[in-house]
């Protein structure tokens, strides 16, 4: 492959900065103090309201929830370092920031030309900040709040509320479309209910509380609300390093047709408050499009003595004893995917593991001189009808936990065993999520993938290592497989 040599990745470091998109010398206009106040006061009243809506239905269920919310504040542009302002307000927690592209202008928010005249065709930019305040936290801010429509001067430390609220586009709660719309669960549902399923599952992933007590008064309040329903927790996971907290549920097929009959009417567990969304399960998944298989030309096998693998691969299982890679891979396979896991829907992982090996077929290079790591995290799908079957991840199981435990295993000591291969310095991920796009904002799985720090190694340097002796670790990621890559026959 020397004329397709491997790129070597930097070692990781903090993120840069974000770098500002052009915007073609446009300025932006922005509303008075009196407009916002016009528009925004009736906002900030209803959400007052809303806190004190639940606080009386809490406290008479006994669950130890104190009425909280999580607030969505849209601003056109940005505020920079405003994460920094919220941990300034006791009882405000900072949960995420998602970009906002293609806002439509209006007459409050506008871009203009150096001469301060309209651009109508110009779109605008913005951010999305998520809190999660309580009754005391919110009081604070609208007391911050009637200070700026006053025209007074916010106090040292508070002074980024201002920008704040000079930008504000909206600001409302984080609510049942929220969860629901643009995750795929909606579709997901409504698929298996047409097939009777028996059981459906779905990923509850809610938000991520620092504090051990608060993350389990979240996960009892949704199990309590999913055996409402006769339905039950089968996994939870937790990876403080990314912020992440999710449960998988799977529930009768009457309760699931319940909740598509009362989402318009907030039935009780879409309107969970601990919850940030509601995903489809098993959504990960692997495919070769066509039969793409080249004959084999009888290599001779492999070398008695490969070298330790430095690649591993983390994909379907392959055809371990084809000539062309018996010998060459190390399976390690501690969930007994091969059980049930027939040879003919061995497509993805047998195309990869020949992509690692030998390179592309027809171009006559030598195969690697170690052996290839092999985890096989995707089988068979059950609910897929052609021959072969697409593989994809169980849907007993969290995808982010089980890369998260994967890596893991490559380097630390699981139940006594050994690390599995503590030597891997690439890991190879070819797999795509249909429903979770990379739309402005960082899913849990590519926070896992990217997760870094400066003083301590997170990501895949602190999974390799608690003690952080292992450096140099890199991630091959690809959403699909290359169509070129033959498979082997």
């Amino acid at each position: 492959m020397a004329e397709r040599p491997l790129l070597i990745l930097p070692t990781p470091d903090l993120p840069a900065a974000r770098r500002k998109k052009p915007g073609g010398g446009a300025k932006l206009h922005l509303p008075s103090r009196v407009r916002q106040d016009e528009r925004l006061s009736p906002q900030f009243t209803a959400l007052q309201q809303a806190i004190e809506a639940r606080r009386l239905p809490l406290q008479s269920e006994a669950t130890g929830i104190t009425p909280e919310e999580v607030i969505v504040l849209e601003t056109v542009d940005s505020v920079d370092e405003f994460a920094q302002a919220v941990a300034g307000i006791p009882g405000l927690e900072w949960l995420a920031e998602i970009e906002r592209e293609d806002i439509p202008p209006d007459d409050d928010f506008f871009a203009t030309n150096k001469k301060g005249e309209r651009r109508e065709e110009k779109a605008l930019r913005g951010r999305m900040f998520l809190v999660l305040t309580n009754q005391q936290a919110l009081q604070q801010i609208l007391s911050l709040w009637a200070a700026y429509k006053a025209g007074q001067r916010l106090e040292r430390g508070f002074t980024k509320w201002g920008n704040l609220f000079q930008r504000l586009w909206d600001v409302r709660l984080w609510g049942v479309r929220d969860r629901l719309l643009d995750t795929g669960i909606l579709e997901d549902w409504k698929e298996r209910v047409e097939h009777n399923e028996e059981l459906v599952p779905c990923e509850v992933e809610l938000w991520f509380r620092r504090d051990s007590q608060r993350r389990q008064v979240a996960r009892d309040r949704v199990a309590t609300l999913a055996q409402a329903l006769q339905g039950e927790i089968v996994t939870e996971s937790v990876i403080e390093e990314i912020g992440y907290h999710a449960l998988l549920l799977r529930m009768p097929i009457a309760s699931v047709q319940q909740l598509l009959a009362d989402v318009v009417h907030d039935a009780a567990l879409v309107q969970c408050k601990q919850v940030q969304f509601f995903r489809a399960a098993g959504q990960m998944a692997g495919a070769v499009a066509g039969d793409t298989r080249v004959p084999d030309q009888g290599l001779p096998a492999a070398p008695a003595q490969l070298g330790e693998p430095v690649v591993a691969l983390f994909d379907g299982l392959p055809l371990q004893n084809h000539r062309r890679l018996a010998g060459r891979l190390v399976i390690d396979d501690p969930d007994n995917v091969e059980s049930d896991y027939p040879a003919a829907d061995r497509r993805h992982g047998t195309a990869m593991a020949s992509l690692i090996v030998h390179g592309y077929l027809d171009a006559g290079e030598p195969p690697l001189n170690r052996r290839l790591y092999v985890r096989p995290i995707l089988r068979p799908d059950p609910r897929d009808w052609r021959t072969p079957q697409h593989e994809t991840e169980t849907e007993s199981e969290l995808v982010v936990d089980l890369i998260h435990r994967a890596v893991r295993r490559l380097f630390e000591s699981t139940g006594g065993e050994a690390p599995a291969a503590p030597h891997v310095k690439v890991i190879n991920l070819s797999i795509g999520i249909r429903d979770r796009l990379f739309d402005n904002s960082l899913s849990p799985l590519a926070r896992l993938l990217d997760c870094r720090s400066g003083r301590r190694r997170a990501g895949w340097l602190r999974l390799a290592s608690g003690a952080g002796r292992v450096h140099g670790l890199h991630l091959a990621l690809d959403a699909f497989t290359p169509r070129s890559v033959p498979l082997i026959a």
